[in-house]
C-alpha cells in the first residue's frame, strides 16, 4: 500500500484539487490520510466528503504535522503531497514503479514544476514568478519514501517551522540511504498569496541556517 498523507491548515481553497489529483492517479492499494492542523475552516469535511481518513492536531509546526499522519499510515510506501500543490498524471505510479524496478531502493526523489495559480489577479499574478524550468528540490510530492526508512533516520524536525524535509533529506545522506533520482516531474507547485516561504520569508531563512549550522556542527 501506498499512504499519501497531506498536511492542511486552512486548506480549503485548494485542497480539494489536490486529493482528485492523486485520486485520479493509476494505482490499486493506496489511502490519502489528511491532517488538519488547528483547522478553522471546512478542510476536514471536504477531505472526508472525498473519501480520506482524517486526524485532527494543534501544532503550528509541518514537521509534527507530517509525523502525525505518519503515525496513521497503513502503507509500506509514504508520500506527503501539499495542500496547494497537484500530483502530475501518473506522478505516483512514476516513483513507485522504480521500487518494482529495484527492491533494494528505500527512497526515490523526482522534479516538480511551477505554476501561478490561474484564479489571481492579473495584479497578483503580476508578483510570481514560476521557474521556467522544471527542477528537483526538497519537495512534498518528489518524495517517496519506505516507511521503514523513518525507524532507520528518525521523523520530520518538530521544532522547525521551515525546512523539516530539506533536514530529513540531510539525515538520509548521512543514514547512507539508498536513494534513486529520476528525471520526471511527478508534482506541479502552486504559487500563490499564502506560500509558507513568501509571507515567512524571515522564519525559513532562520531555519535553513539552524540547519547548515546543525550540518556543520556534525562534519
Amino acid at each position: 500500500m501506498i499512504s499519501v498523507i497531506i498536511a492542511a491548515k486552512n486548506a480549503s481553497r485548494y485542497i480539494k484539487e489536490a486529493i482528485d489529483s492523486v485520486k485520479k492517479q493509476n494505482i490499486q492499494d493506496s489511502e490519502i490520510i489528511v491532517v488538519c492542523d488547528a483547522c478553522t475552516d471546512n478542510t476536514k469535511q471536504i477531505a472526508e466528503e472525498s473519501g480520506c481518513r482524517t486526524t485532527e492536531v494543534n501544532f503550528s509546526h509541518i514537521g509534527k504535522t507530517r509525523n502525525a499522519g505518519l503515525k496513521e499510515a497503513l502503507g509500506e510506501y509514504i508520500l506527503y503531497v501539499d495542500s496547494d500543490d497537484v500530483m502530475e498524471e501518473n506522478g505516483i505510479v512514476n516513483l513507485y514503479n522504480e521500487f518494482l524496478k529495484d527492491n533494494t531502493l528505500e527512497a526515490v526523489f523526482s522534479m516538480s514544476h511551477e505554476f501561478v495559480s490561474p484564479e489571481l489577479s492579473d495584479a497578483d499574478k503580476a508578483k510570481l514568478k514560476a521557474r521556467p524550468d522544471d527542477y528537483f528540490g526538497a519537495l512534498a510530492g518528489c518524495s517517496m519514501i519506505k516507511k521503514e526508512v523513518f525507524d532507520k533516520v528518525g521523523t520530520f524536525d518538530e521544532v522547525l517551522k521551515a525546512g523539516d524535509i530539506v533536514e530529513f533529506q540531510i539525515r538520509l545522506q548521512q543514514k547512507n540511504i539508498k536513494i534513486k533520482k529520476i528525471p520526471v516531474v511527478t508534482s506541479r507547485r502552486r504559487l500563490h498569496n499564502n506560500n509558507f516561504g513568501r509571507s515567512n520569508k524571515q522564519q525559513e531563512y532562520k531555519d535553513y541556517i539552524a540547519i547548515l549550522r546543525n550540518k556543520l556542527n556534525k562534519k
